[in-house]
């Protein structure tokens, strides 16, 4: 499940650790659902990019184009097991659903999205299991030309992407909005 992508070999024994102690499963990059990325001293090649989650960790860097997100070096123990647990949904009985930066994660599997399918994801994320109004979800795609039908194109698209991938789903309530179960 996870994979660990650094030059450092304190860092590499450091990462090793905490996946141990998380008990996760270390995999190769190229089956891996989640990337430990040594922004600072990446390996001399890095594998094609793929829909993994990549955690960025660096001494200097607070944002980086390859990384969803980056933690600084020295690295909180306690935030990336948090993360780490979040992303391993081996066992668990529900779904596990998240957004990430211009992408949603679904069981360890990332999803691109684009900027209004992310705004509707967000609100509905938030509000699970619940119905979403539809004048809310407009709301939410303000600063674009938002109507009801934009709104049925933008939850069209975002379906498609969350059904190849898991069984999460969104549904209309006639006359009222949507939610996604």
């Amino acid at each position: 499940m996870i994979a660990i992508l650094t030059t450092d070999e304190i860092l590499r024994q450091m990462l090793c650790l905490e996946t141990a102690r998380g008990n996760f499963d270390k995999e190769t990059p190229e089956n891996a659902t989640v990337w430990l990325l040594d922004l600072d001293n990446p390996p001399r090649t890095l594998p094609p990019s793929k829909e993994s989650l990549v955690i960025g960790f660096s001494r200097t860097l607070t944002v980086h184009p390859r990384a969803d997100m980056v933690l600084p070096l020295p690295y909180p123990t306690e935030v990336l097991q948090q993360i780490l647990a979040d992303c391993h949904a081996k066992g668990r009985d529900a779904t596990e659903i998240r957004h990430v930066q211009g992408a949603a994660l679904i069981d360890g599997k990332k999803i691109g999205l684009s900027p209004a399918e992310e705004h509707i994801f967000k609100l509905l994320l938030e509000k699970r299991g619940q119905t979403v109004s539809e004048n809310e979800l407009i709301a939410a795609l303000s600063g674009s030309r938002a109507s009801t039908n934009v709104l049925q194109v933008h939850i069209y698209r975002l379906r498609r992407k969350l059904a190849a991938v898991s069984t999460v789903t969104v549904r209309a309530v006639r006359g009222i909005g949507y939610r996604m179960y």
